[in-house]
């Protein structure tokens, strides 16, 4: 939550909207925001930045559990700023040190920079990239003029819910039709939309690897039905009709299925649940941790048992359609041909 869920132009942000925002019922809170780009010079290295003001009111709604008493700091020290505890790190900052900013001055189409002097008055930790490249301000350093020239000066709403943005803009948007609402999802809609691809992608190389499964019960099957030929010729010629071969041959099949369907899903929930036991299992074998240059600590874990039943009844399908093949042509056998 460290983004704003809903945001809106400070000059559309009417009392009227600010008090039917604070009625929704979905959300937390509706506070001015700033946010802007900026820089920090240390150790000879730049650490670009993006700055985010908050005022004395936005305490709820803005990753609360992570900053702690650093927000309270925050919100009463004007000339303060909360940065991730990763950057504090590299630039060898500690509480109650002096920070340099550079940021953008935007006016009359000019383009200057502004150095801003802040002090350390706390830090976060999100497990994420905000922990490199936020800083957090308070609004009150500076006037709502001197804000608009450094960035973006808004009105943002924080949800209990962030996928419910949607929903709030359109019952927003109903009773003030000329406002223009931007939500968190419009704003990272490409990265969203990666996700989606790569789910997606995710589903095909699932099924390839299903269907070759489906054509190792082919090719097996198909082997079994080579070496029980005459035995099924035998069957023939004492009165078995060529269903009965069938439906044998499909029951094999089907039995195939059902036993490595269902060993693949438990033990793939098994792995699921204790994927991050293994990872520190392998780690301690090989002396390498598999998220090492990652956003995560360990990896997190979401069953979702619906898929699982959507996955187990494709993969029965093709395994019965592979089953077909192979008992389609035992069926078919000539009992002549065969003994002879």
């Amino acid at each position: 939550s460290s983004l704003p869920h809903v945001t809106v132009s400070r000059e559309e942000a009417s009392p009227a909207l600010q008090a039917a925002a604070a009625r929704d019922p979905a959300v937390v809170s509706a506070t001015d925001y700033f946010q802007g780009l900026g820089a920090v010079v240390a150790q000879s290295r730049v650490f670009p930045l993006t700055l985010l003001g908050v005022g004395a009111d936005s305490g709820q709604g803005l990753f609360t559990a992570q900053m702690g008493a650093a927000l309270t700091e925050l919100q009463a020290n004007p000339n303060g700023i909360v940065v991730g505890e990763p950057l504090a790190r590299a630039l060898g900052a500690d509480i109650g040190d002096p920070m340099t900013l550079i940021a953008a001055e935007v006016d009359d189409n000019a383009v200057r920079p502004v150095v801003l002097s802040f002090v350390l008055v706390g830090t976060f930790n999100l497990g994420a990239e905000p922990d490199y490249n936020l800083a957090v301000i308070n609004l009150q350093r500076f006037a709502a003029e001197q804000w608009g020239v450094m960035g973006e000066l808004g009105y943002r709403l924080q949800l209990r819910d962030p996928l419910q943005a949607e929903a709030v803009i359109s019952r927003l948007s109903s009773a003030f039709p000329d406002i223009t609402f931007t939500s968190w999802q419009s704003q990272y809609g490409e990265l969203f939309r990666a996700v989606q691809l790569e789910k997606s992608m995710m589903f095909v190389l699932l099924f390839l690897v299903v269907a070759i499964a489906a054509f190792n019960i082919i090719a097996g099957q198909s082997m079994l039905v080579n070496d029980k030929r005459r035995s099924i010729a035998i069957l023939l010629t004492m009165g078995c009709n060529q269903q009965t071969i069938r439906r044998v041959f499909l029951l094999q099949g089907a039995m195939i299925s059902v036993v490595g369907t269902a060993l693949g899903v438990a033990l793939g929930v098994w792995a699921a649940h204790y994927i991050n036991e293994i990872l520190s299992f392998t780690e301690q074998i090989s002396g390498m941790h598999l998220l090492d240059g990652s956003l995560f600590v360990e990896v997190p874990i979401l069953v979702m048992y619906g898929d699982l039943v959507f996955i187990a009844l494709v993969s029965l399908g093709l395994c019965a359609l592979a089953s077909w093949v192979p008992a389609a042509k035992a069926s078919a056998i000539d009992p002549v041909t065969a003994l002879h």
